[in-house]
């Protein structure tokens, strides 16, 4: 019913543990892993835990690593998994996907649940980025092909689901573990690589919310002014 797809880049330290997790949700028939131009080994160790691997020859971002995953995808339902994100039971997985499954959702969200209770609560407040993602496919092809780019991605799921009757939901999962950048590319390349995926998030955040329905009022307004002019 599900297939589960995991965009990765240089992971071959948890690629394997990611892929086992995948393997072990109820609902999943097939795991795919779409190396985005890894360097290291993560394409071999992806492959040796099970998966399916796509092979992309040359970096080409978060966003197009989980397209090439949804045009290999068998089924209507993909999850999509954090390569660096490990820590998930299957019943974990299956509460993720079982509401988009029986049509409750179009997408529904799986978060890391912080140990800080405060920060959970912003969770209710701010835009929901990352995280595990079960979504339909049609969903998926509603988002338009400008925003589908990097780590935009996230914010257009949200924003798009928003056209549909059942949108988006999410819950806090508890137990899991994010290896981030800082440890995998040391502090200084970590750090730039965080600043660039948070101004990519805060850029297409501005773009949908603000830039795009401004341009489009005001391409109504001159559209109206135009046709009241034709009238006199």
């Amino acid at each position: 019913m599900v297939s589960i797809v995991i965009p990765a880049f240089d992971e071959a330290t948890t690629i394997g543990r990611c892929v086992k997790e995948a393997l072990g949700c109820p609902e999943a028939c097939e795991v795919i892993v779409v190396d985005d131009g890894s360097s290291d080994g993560t394409a071999a160790v992806a492959e040796a835990a099970g998966a399916k691997v796509i092979r992309h020859t040359r970096n080409a971002g978060k966003a197009a690593a989980m397209n090439t995953g949804v045009c290999t995808a068998s089924h209507d339902v993909i999850l999509f998994m954090d390569a660096d994100v490990t820590g998930f039971t299957p019943q974990q997985l299956s509460c993720i996907v079982q509401p988009v499954i029986t049509g409750k959702y179009e997408m529904y969200v799986g978060i890391r649940a912080r140990k800080t209770l405060w920060l959970n609560r912003l969770l209710h407040f701010f835009p929901i980025i990352g995280g595990e993602r079960a979504v339909t496919r049609r969903l998926w092809e509603a988002v338009p092909k400008c925003y589908q780019e990097g780590f935009k991605i996230e914010i257009a799921l949200n924003h798009s689901s928003k056209k549909f009757e059942h949108g988006m939901g999410f819950q806090l999962i508890p137990g899991t573990r994010h290896h981030i950048k800082e440890k995998k590319y040391g502090i200084v390349l970590g750090f730039v690589r965080r600043l660039i995926m948070i101004a990519e998030v805060l850029m297409i955040s501005v773009q949908i919310y603000i830039r795009d329905p401004a341009v489009s009022w005001l391409r109504r307004g001159v559209m109206t002014v135009r046709q009241w002019l034709a009238s006199d």
